[in-house]
């Protein structure tokens, strides 16, 4: 697919196309711009954009890439995916500076939300759903443009500084070990899928490409998945998410569940704390955590010596996938979508 597109600007000057494994290294680079821009922490390095390009990321939706002339102008994706334990199509949107005045961000949120209201369509999916960083204040208001509304719920972020890290034992009967990989993949995967119970004030599990993703990365250590289990088997699990370059260039604590029937007795205390004094050993420097605004967890985090972190905060917005958009220009073709 590939289309000259008339923006009000000289023809030809911006131009979308579909998005591709060898736009790794582009992309990585409008995101590197914009977490200066935001004064945010980089997400991803270039290795592991490229190592996500390699994975069927994408598959069921569609991505595509603004342009102007060679440079990367901005890049945006749509796929189905799970928000607050429902079906929901997922809209990424990514946009340099001088690209998002309504005149030149249609050139790719145009196409990109009639892609989604057609995904929508496709899944008999209700809504669509953008996910921006909390200090992203550039973003917004190209989604409210686009007839988004923002969510009262939120990821809250947690940093952590790796000192003072208290002790908290597991209890009686249960046992701590490290998750054997890749033949444990699937006991992972179903502990987590028991665990998140209550998928609306929780969120979603871990997905099966996304852990293969991070055991797959380069430095990865078996002490990242661990479960905790007692003589009928396991009962907690967590996974730690490691940068490429090793736990000082950054680390987060991606998931932790706990079966229902054994919660509130210390065991997610003491896995997170094991994690902590694993990254510690380490050389890390600060770790992270994320959670949804209404999940009571949040209080743990706090306990244990966690603290806000705006930088790992994202703010949801939410639109009607019946809705139309009014916006969308006929005139604009773009073969595929």
């Amino acid at each position: 697919m590939e289309a000259e597109l008339q923006t009000g600007l000289e023809a030809g000057q911006l131009r979308v196309r579909p998005i591709g494994q060898n736009d790794a290294r582009g992309v990585a680079g409008l995101i590197a711009v914009l977490t200066l821009e935001h004064g945010s922490r980089q997400g991803m390095t270039l290795e592991q954009t490229e190592q996500l390009f390699a994975t069927p990321w994408l598959d069921g939706g569609m991505g595509l890439i603004l342009e102007q002339g060679s440079d990367v102008a901005g890049y945006g994706f749509t796929r189905p995916s799970r928000w607050k334990g429902k079906d929901t199509i997922q809209v990424g949107l990514n946009l340099k500076r001088g690209y998002r005045s309504r005149e030149t961000h249609a050139v790719l949120t145009d196409p990109l939300l009639e892609a989604a209201i057609e995904l929508a369509r496709k899944h008999k999916v209700d809504n669509i759903t953008i996910h921006l960083r909390g200090t992203d204040t550039v973003h917004p208001p190209v989604a409210l443009d686009l007839g988004f509304q923002e969510h009262p719920v939120s990821m809250l972020g947690f940093r952590h500084d790796l000192e003072g890290i208290p002790s908290r034992p597991l209890p009686q009967g249960l046992a701590l070990r490290q998750a054997r990989l890749p033949e444990e993949s699937r006991t992972i995967l179903d502990l987590m899928e028991r665990a998140f119970d209550d998928r609306d004030r929780q969120g979603e599990p871990l997905a099966e490409s996304y852990l293969e993703f991070v055991a797959g990365r380069s430095g990865f250590n078996p002490e990242q998945v661990l479960l905790v289990e007692n003589s009928a088997g396991p009962v907690a699990g967590t996974v730690i998410d490691v940068s490429a370059q090793g736990p000082a260039a950054g680390s987060s604590i991606l998931q932790i569940g706990v079966l229902p029937d054994h919660r509130r007795r210390g065991i997610g205390s003491a896995m997170i704390c094991r994690s902590l004094e694993w990254l510690k050993a380490r050389g890390a420097r600060e770790t992270r955590a994320g959670m949804f605004s209404s999940n009571v967890a949040s209080t743990l985090f706090w306990r244990l010596g966690f603290r806000p972190d705006p930088q790992q905060t994202f703010r949801f917005f939410i639109r009607d996938a019946a809705v139309p958009h009014e916006h969308f220009r006929a005139a604009v073709a773009v073969a595929g979508v």
